[in-house]
């Protein structure tokens, strides 16, 4: 039973075997079968390529150009370094113009009818609102003869021509060529210009500038800026009678200036201290103020050079006798000074009376009346008060290169800003100083505005580097 039963599994199994083996070659068969009936099929179907035509046409344009141009411009709110605003050097005022012609004849100011009723109502002699009246930019001026017959004006409710002849020059017409000092205000400037259309005004410049000061060409009565005095100190071998020193005789003087101008204008105008002739400050400072009484001034060599560096490079000197007297100690020591620190070209020349000095904010007829026309008492003889009988009905100068560095005085105005206002009764006081302080506003506008000056280099550079 056993064997039989081997016997049939082997027989099935070796059906299996044939089975498998004829059915993997059906299996190929049908494959190539199949694969061949495909080839006869793709080959019998194949077409030959066949060529296709493509047709361009070609068209030809004229180039129009567009009717707008587009240019490419700074936006209006921003800077431009190379599309910049182009200068423009048509000015909105026209500038004063003087004549210099040879003539006898004072300049008579015609006051409006506005001015003539105001006059009659405030007509003190001396005070702040008699003589106010200014004259327009365009009013002609003409060159007086130094040393003539000029009338002075009012002094102290006695005015009146002086009868002052031909005196030493007699009626030789000694007066400087001044042919930069026409007109003080700026006709072109392109920089200064641009500084104002772009609102740069002197506030923006107080901490690096000693002095920068603008005028309204349509007003010559509205300035505005700032500027630092600066009082020079010299030595000296006594002190005064008063009990101060020299430099610093009327210690009120300054003072009063200083609140009286900014009371007046828009100035801002800060006592920046004293300095001496050998200090290295010197060269930024653009005016100097040097005051004296009866003490002679001592210097050294090098003082004297840098000072005449100094007044060649620009600076300013206002120096006022408070003594009044040119046969004084104060005065010949300083005119040596001035000798010794410029050499030849230390002349000293009189201030015309149509000089841009006397105009430049308050019209004058040439110099205000000073000490020398005060009757107040300088030295006492017992009871008895004795006044040095000398007039000086003008002022000198020395001029470099058309440009006045050196206003001298020999009136005594730092005694009339400092010390009229406390005469005593019993000496004739208290005296008016309005007209004098009113001068004293008219030399700080002058020494700030005047080209060549230490503060119009400034200025220049100023207005380069904005530029730039």
């Amino acid at each position: 039973m056993t064997r039989k039963h081997t016997t049939g599994s082997q027989r099935l199994g070796q059906w299996k075997r044939t089975y498998q083996k004829y059915f993997a070659i059906g299996f190929l068969l049908a494959a190539l079968l199949h694969l061949i009936i495909t080839s006869v099929y793709h080959v019998a179907t194949e077409r030959p390529p066949t060529e296709v035509t493509v047709m361009v046409e070609k068209m030809e344009y004229d180039l129009v150009q567009p009717p707008v141009k587009f240019e490419l411009r700074a936006p209006k709110l921003a800077k431009a370094f190379s599309v910049s605003k182009l200068p423009s050097y048509v000015q909105s005022f026209t500038p004063r113009e003087i004549r210099f012609e040879p003539t006898t004849v004072t300049r008579v100011e015609q006051p409006s009818v506005t001015q003539r009723a105001t006059d009659q109502a405030n007509r003190v002699e001396g005070s702040i609102f008699y003589g106010a009246l200014t004259g327009g930019p365009g009013a002609e001026a003409s060159w007086g003869i130094p040393g003539g017959a000029v009338a002075f004006g009012r002094s102290l409710g006695t005015g009146g021509r002086l009868g002052w002849g031909e005196g030493q020059t007699a009626g030789v017409d000694f007066s400087p060529d001044l042919t930069e000092e026409v007109v003080n205000v700026r006709t072109g400037g392109t920089g200064l210009q641009s500084m104002r259309n772009e609102l740069i005004g002197s506030e923006n410049l107080l901490d690096r500038l000693e002095g920068f000061i603008e005028v309204d060409p349509a007003n010559k009565k509205k300035v505005k800026g700032f500027i630092n005095f600066y009082q020079l100190r010299w030595r000296a071998t006594k002190s005064e009678p008063n009990g101060e020193e020299g430099w610093n005789v009327f210690p009120k003087s300054l003072p009063t200036l200083q609140a009286y101008a900014q009371d007046s204008t828009d100035v801002r105008v800060s006592l920046a201290g004293n300095i001496r002739l050998d200090d290295r400050q010197l060269w930024n400072v653009p005016i100097l103020f040097m005051m004296g009484y009866t003490a002679s001034v001592q210097y050294t060599p090098m003082e004297a050079k840098n000072l005449g560096t100094w007044l060649q490079k620009g600076g300013f000197l206002f120096i006022d006798d408070g003594y009044a007297a040119m046969y004084a100690a104060f005065n010949k020591s300083v005119r040596a000074l001035l000798k010794d620190a410029l050499g030849y070209d230390a002349e000293f020349q009189r201030i015309p009376n149509n000089h841009w000095l006397y105009h430049c904010w308050e019209d004058f007829g040439g110099p205000p009346s000073g000490l020398d026309d005060a009757n107040l008492p300088l030295e006492r003889d017992g009871r008895t008060p004795r006044r040095i009988p000398e007039r000086y009905p003008y002022l000198e100068g020395i001029f470099l290169n058309g440009r006045l560095a050196v206003l001298m005085s020999s009136k005594g105005y730092s005694h009339a800003w400092g010390v009229w206002r406390y005469v005593s009764p019993a000496d004739g006081g208290p005296l008016d100083n309005a007209r004098q302080l009113h001068f004293g506003i008219n030399i700080m506008v002058y020494a700030s505005t005047a080209k060549g000056g230490i503060i119009d280099q400034n200025k220049e550079r100023i207005a380069g580097e904005f530029q730039r």
